[in-house]
C-alpha cells in the first residue's frame, strides 16, 4: 500500500503559512498562479502562498556545481559555478543545456575583510529556479588589502563573459549582485566596464547590477562608523590606514565612477540601516542618469528585512531584469 503524504498543518508550516494555504485553495485563480510559477515568474501578490504553490516543482536534477573553479591566479580567485542542464547518467552524468541563458555573478559581503562563497547558496536559489547559471565567488580581502578585492570582482566578471561564450550561454545576459560589500563591488564591476581602463573591463558589460544595501561613498561610510560604531569601523581596516584613506577613497568609490553608459541598477535598502546609512542609496540614485530604481525598505536594517519585505524585493528585482533585458 502507497503512503499518503498529510496535508501541511499549522504545526508544520506555521499558522501564517496554513492560513495563506487555506486562502489559496479559496482562489479561482489558483491555476494562473501555477501557470506563473512554471513561466518561471513570482507575481507581485500573495506572497508566501506563491511560494507554496511554486514549491511543487522540484528542479535541483538540472543543476549541477563545480566548486573552487579559479578565474585567476591566486588561490583566493576561485568560484562554485552553477550550470544548467540535465543528468544524462555514465559515463558523461551532466550535459549543460545548449540553450543560452542567463548568469548571474554573485559576490558575498563582509566588510572586504571576511566572508565566503560557501554560506551564500540560500541568496540566489531563486535564481537557480528560474533557470539561471550562477558563479559564486570568492576574492582577496583583509586587512590592508584594498583594491584587491575590486581587481577580483572585475577579473571575475571578465572570466564570467568568457565562459558564456565558451560554453554557448548568453554573454550579454550577465548580472552581477552582491550584498554590502558585496554590493559595493557588484557595482564597481557595472561602472567600471562603462568607464575608465581597468585591465579585466571587458565588453560586453553587465546586463545589470543587484545591489542589496551596498557602500557607495567609501570615505562617508568611514566617517559614519568612526564616529558612532568605530569598533566595526571596516573601511578604514580595509584600506589600512587614514592616510591611505584619504589618498584612494575616491578611488575605490563607486560614485566616482558614475557615468551616462552605466549599466541599469536595482538597489534595495533599509531606512534604519546603522552600518551603510541609507543616505548611501539616495545620493548614488540620484546621480544616476542610466535606468535605476531604489526599492525603499522602511524599518529596515542592514539586511533585517520583513518576509513581507523580501517578496517585495525579490518581485521588483525580477521586474527590474524583465524590463531591461
Amino acid at each position: 500500500m502507497g503512503t499518503r503524504r498529510a496535508e501541511p498543518n499549522a504545526s508544520q508550516v506555521g499558522h501564517r503559512a496554513a492560513g495563506e494555504l487555506r486562502r489559496i485553495r479559496a482562489l479561482d485563480d489558483y491555476r494562473a498562479i501555477r501557470e506563473g510559477c512554471l513561466k518561471r515568474r513570482l507575481l507581485p501578490v500573495f506572497g508566501l502562498l506563491v511560494t507554496l504553490a511554486c514549491g511543487r516543482e522540484f528542479w535541483s536534477h538540472r543543476v549541477d556545481v563545480e566548486n573552487d573553479v579559479p578565474y585567476g591566479d591566486d588561490p583566493a580567485q576561485i568560484a562554485d559555478v552553477y550550470t544548467q542542464g540535465e543528468r544524462i547518467g555514465e559515463p558523461e552524468f551532466f550535459a549543460p543545456s545548449k540553450v543560452p541563458r542567463p548568469t548571474l555573478l554573485w559576490i558575498h559581503g563582509g566588510g572586504w575583510l571576511r566572508g565566503d562563497k560557501a554560506t551564500q547558496v540560500l541568496q540566489f536559489v531563486p535564481f537557480l529556479e528560474r533557470g539561471w547559471d550562477v558563479v559564486n565567488i570568492n576574492f582577496r580581502q583583509g586587512s590592508g588589502t584594498a583594491p584587491l578585492a575590486i581587481d577580483d570582482a572585475l577579473c571575475a566578471y571578465k572570466w564570467s563573459v568568457e565562459r558564456a561564450r565558451k560554453i554557448g550561454s548568453a554573454p550579454d545576459q550577465i548580472v552581477v549582485a552582491g550584498a554590502s560589500s558585496g554590493g559595493h563591488l557588484a557595482l564597481m564591476i557595472g561602472l567600471l566596464n562603462t568607464t575608465g581602463s581597468h585591465p579585466c573591463r571587458t565588453n560586453p558589460p553587465p546586463m545589470a547590477v543587484i545591489n542589496w544595501f551596498g557602500v557607495t561613498d567609501v570615505a562617508a561610510v568611514e566617517t559614519s562608523l568612526y564616529r558612532a560604531q568605530p569598533e566595526i569601523n571596516f573601511p578604514l581596516t580595509w584600506i589600512g590606514s587614514k592616510t591611505r584613506l584619504e589618498e584612494i577613497a575616491s578611488t575605490v568609490s563607486p560614485m566616482s565612477f558614475i557615468n551616462g553608459d552605466a549599466p541599469p541598477i536595482i538597489t534595495l535598502h533599509g531606512t534604519d540601516d546603522s552600518i551603510v546609512p541609507f543616505t548611501q542609496a539616495e545620493a548614488l540614485h540620484a546621480s544616476l542618469t542610466t535606468p535605476n530604481r531604489l526599492i525603499t525598505l522602511s524599518g529596515g536594517n542592514h539586511g533585517g528585512f520583513s518576509d513581507a519585505q523580501y517578496q517585495q524585493v525579490m518581485t521588483a528585482i525580477f521586474d527590474f531584469l524583465d524590463e531591461h533585458d
